[in-house]
């Protein structure tokens, strides 16, 4: 399955192959830019020639830059990773995979400025604008609260929602999942973290019997993927566990982290803990937890497209 997509900052919202991601999204002085890459080498030239090293996000001596890929290329799967060392492919998709994570956090983190905005405006003045009950009606449709009329209640709910996946547990997530991008339905779909669907998205070849006829959901970009998944666990009953113990980080002032909050994710697969047990060895094997103390660069995104025929 072959895409072609547009990437750019329109009205203060991310747009990506004709999907809008978060009310806010990123700052409106953000601006984009979208590049052709032809192979995976020259990838990793041009990342090279940025000046970029994951080392230098991981000791936060350097701010992960906004790199956005539009696609999981079919040659990734098909040729180049089987042919590739292992701690290269390791490299490629930690290169790929670690600025879409920070990325899609910036979005969620737009979201929780608006809404703390909102919620002051409300307790001061006990009513919200008309513009601003129309993104606090959607946010609640999103993020699965009720909302009958605007009261505390809701702005607590959602407080406890709209909130970041820490980046080292995301990424650990999306390896583990997706095979470090290698999955059939990452590379047709873009699916990095295997969400099943029943109205639509790919087939798995051996549906698991009395699960009935579920699909792997299919997304434009891995963007989406990966927004779809932090709306899953944001606001899906399976994982209040994660949501209140991040709120309790959070209450405390402590620092959200992946190590901290993997436990919680039990109920996301049915290996339950043996799942914990591996996304704790990826995170502590590929030294992912200083990733959670990191920061998004300033700037404009630069989407990449690499082509087809990448090599």
């Amino acid at each position: 399955m072959r895409k072609s997509f547009v990437g750019a900052i329109a009205g203060g919202a991310l747009a990506v192959g004709g999907m809008v991601f978060g009310a806010v999204a990123m700052a409106p002085t953000a601006q984009a830019d979208t590049i052709s890459i032809t192979s995976f080498d020259d990838f990793s030239s041009y990342f090279q020639q940025q000046g970029y090293s994951i080392q230098n996000w991981k000791k936060g001596t350097q701010e992960v830059p906004r790199f956005v890929i539009l696609d999981i290329p079919e040659e990734w799967r098909k040729r180049i990773a089987p042919e590739v060392p292992v701690p290269e492919k390791k490299q490629i998709f930690f290169r790929l995979t670690i600025p879409l994570a920070f990325v899609a956090n910036n979005i969620v983190a737009a979201d929780q400025a608006k809404l703390r905005d909102v919620r002051k405006k409300y307790r001061e003045t006990g009513s919200v604008p008309a513009a601003d009950q129309d993104w606090l009606q959607k946010a609640a449709s999103e993020y699965a609260v009720k909302m009958e009329k605007i009261t505390e209640e809701v702005f607590v709910a959602l407080e406890e929602r709209i909130d970041i996946i820490p980046p080292s547990l995301m990424i650990a997530q999306m390896a583990e999942e997706s095979g470090w991008g290698t999955s059939r339905f990452a590379a047709e779909g873009n699916a990095l973290f295997g969400q099943w669907s029943y109205t639509g998205g790919l087939k798995p070849e051996e549906q698991r019997s009395g699960k009935g006829d579920y699909r792997v959901e299919a997304f434009k970009t891995p963007l989406g993927s990966i927004r779809a998944y932090m709306t899953n666990l944001n606001s899906n009953g399976a994982y209040d566990g994660f949501r209140k113990l991040r709120a309790q980080l959070r209450a405390a002032g402590k620092p959200l982290t992946g190590p901290e909050l993997v436990g919680t994710l039990i109920d996301y697969s049915e290996r339950r803990e043996a799942y914990v047990k591996i996304l704790q060895e990826i995170i502590e094997s590929n030294t992912l937890a200083p990733l959670d103390h990191a920061r998004l660069a300033a700037g404009e995104t630069i989407y990449i497209r690499l082509d087809e025929g990448a090599d």
